[in-house]
């Protein structure tokens, strides 16, 4: 069924149970092959396979069909991974999971693992045992990675916040803002050509125990010293860093995240592309990078 369903293309894919219904816009996608990068960054090591998941327990982005098929056909394009994309939790079980090299968590809300049959105790005993199983398959060795909202998901859920690496609080910035390089030499922002840029997206923040520098390497952050004070009184973090992407490891995985892609023009931005796939296949473990926290713990 899994290699069955892994040859069917993504449009034949959402007519199955626990597939978002509503098809990506056609002129959208075809901005999307237009702006695909042709070659990836590192040769994949092996064949790899990524589970794509995007239900939502809450808000749900307009974009999640658009970026989905985007990620899909990164991967076919470039040849670097092949994409699954379903919202049907069931594939978090540990036997079905097995089958995948890292786990992408696409805009989902919330707190997407609950249920919503069976009585309270059959519902808290399914979700632990998927959570468990996510934790157990990161720490293996395996990859996670998260665009957007994906730090909007289990905000509770200690370990999950550890993995991803931040916890949203607000979006205070809707408009084009400064982002500096915080790792220019990274493999990772290869894309941006050692230079800072201006983008235009709902610009997250985190909560303050977490997306932090000295738990994690910083790639891009908003850069506040360059916007006016009016929009710099967006921002509450005590330490007045605001990530915008970053990667770190757990166990012996490796995670990859960036809050770029509320807005589905994103997902056509080429040089946006080509650090997705840098971060992907940082977490797949076919591109090295250092995951050396930013700084020192004082």
């Amino acid at each position: 069924m899994f290699r069955l369903l892994l040859a069917l293309p993504l449009a034949a894919l959402f007519a199955v149970p626990g597939f978002a219904q509503k098809p990506a816009n056609a002129k959208d996608v075809e901005k999307v092959e237009k702006a695909l990068p042709t070659e990836a960054p590192a040769k994949p090591k092996a064949k790899r396979n990524i589970l794509i998941f995007s239900k939502t327990a809450g808000f749900r982005h307009s974009s999640i069909e658009l970026g989905t098929r985007a990620m899909t056909l990164l991967g076919d394009k470039t040849g670097a991974y092949t994409a699954f994309a379903t919202e049907d939790e069931s594939y978090f079980e540990p036997e079905k999971l097995a089958k995948f090299d890292a786990v992408f968590m696409l805009n989902t809300t919330e707190d997407v693992f609950k249920q919503k049959t069976g009585s309270n105790e059959e519902k808290a005993k399914r979700e632990s045992e998927l959570k468990a199983s996510l934790l157990d398959f990161v720490k293996s060795g395996k990859g996670l990675i998260g665009i957007h909202s994906a730090t909007d998901t289990y905000k509770g859920w200690k370990e999950y916040n550890q993995m991803m690496g931040g916890a949203f609080v607000s979006h205070p910035w809707h408009k084009k803002v400064p982002v500096k390089l915080t790792d220019p030499k990274s493999p990772v922002n290869a894309a941006f050509d050692g230079k800072d840029f201006e983008i235009a997206d709902e610009i997250y923040m985190f909560r303050d125990d977490t997306a932090k520098t000295t738990d994690r390497r910083f790639l891009l952050e908003m850069d506040i010293s360059k916007m006016d004070q009016k929009d710099q009184n967006g921002g509450k973090r005590k330490d007045g860093t605001y990530g915008i992407s970053w990667i770190s490891t757990f166990g012996k995985g490796r995670t990859f995240y960036c809050s770029l892609g509320h807005r589905e023009e994103i997902f056509w931005n080429t040089t946006i592309l080509k650090h997705y796939l840098a971060g992907i296949q940082y977490a797949l473990g076919d591109l090295d990078a250092d995951a050396t926290p930013t700084e020192k713990a004082k």
